[in-house]
């Protein structure tokens, strides 16, 4: 798709805040997720206690929640210092502002030390969402602010 103006390539995205609210299913919903630009991986969900059986993964996650999904793969991720670390990624049905977001990937990554247990990738903001971040607003994404330029 051809842009036609500047004016016009805001008016079409979405804006969002920095944390947003995502539903992943049932004893899922109401996480607050931290979008990051900068993250070209995919997007992350806290998991600890992994383990697999053969096609599947076996995890526990928010809210103490154990879960097992079908293992799309396992990826490789660099996590400083020439540090790497296996994670297995799967798939969710995601709700953002009240939109649904079917087959979206994350990795499984221990993210107790932190304070977002979801982390949004730059691919899934981009290409899904089709949004722009707002990094002084949190928990917009069913609100449909308009982008004033």
């Amino acid at each position: 798709m051809k842009m036609n103006s500047f004016k016009q390539f805001f008016q079409e995205k979405t804006l969002l805040g920095l944390i947003e609210f995502f539903d992943l299913g049932p004893g899922l919903d109401n996480i607050p997720a931290k979008l990051d630009s900068g993250n070209g991986a995919y997007n992350v969900l806290h998991g600890v206690d992994i383990q697999y059986q053969g096609d599947k993964v076996f995890f526990r996650t928010v809210n103490n929640k154990t879960l097992v999904k079908p293992l799309i793969e396992k990826i490789e991720i660099n996590v400083g210092e020439e540090k790497f670390t296996e994670r297995p990624v799967v798939k969710f049905d995601v709700v953002v502002g009240g939109q649904l977001y079917k087959d979206t990937l994350f990795s499984i990554s221990n993210r107790t030390s932190n304070i977002y247990k979801i982390l949004v990738g730059k691919d899934f903001i981009e290409k899904k969402l089709d949004a722009i971040i707002d990094v002084s607003q949190e928990n917009i994404a069913d609100k449909n602010i308009d982008v004033k330029v």
